[in-house]
């Protein structure tokens, strides 16, 4: 399952990712992160069966977590151009034989450059 974690400005100095890791014993991938001293996020994937408790541990730490959708393809806007399928890192765009663009949400980690790729703003983030 993939979990955005948001930090706030002012639990960016404390190292709750460790504590959180330490304290429940589950590993799991940074798939994306941004973060300085004003905040930020990360997006992480972990096992299925051990999200809730991740997602708990958080929280209770006061991290915002989401668990969500990261974008969307407009189809009323989509030109099937290629643009944001060239730009996937993780092929989550699929260009189908039929020349058109379609999403696999599930493999989707949330970059986001797909939308900055998309010449037509087809594709938008989902909250």
């Amino acid at each position: 399952m993939k979990i955005m974690i948001i930090f706030g400005s002012d639990r960016v100095g404390e190292p709750i990712t460790a504590d959180v890791i330490l304290e429940k014993k589950v590993p799991f991938n940074i798939l994306t992160a941004k973060i300085d001293k004003k905040g930020g996020e990360m997006l992480i994937e972990a096992p299925d069966d051990k999200a809730e408790e991740l997602i708990q541990a958080f929280r209770s730490r006061g991290i915002r977590v989401e668990t969500r959708k990261f974008v969307e393809i407009l189809p009323h806007k989509c030109i099937h151009c290629g643009q944001c399928y060239s730009i996937c890192p993780v092929d989550a765009i699929i260009y189908e034989d039929d020349k058109s663009i379609t999403l696999k949400q599930e493999n989707c980690i949330g970059c986001l450059q797909c939308i900055d790729a998309c010449p037509l703003e087809a594709i938008t983030k989902v909250s």
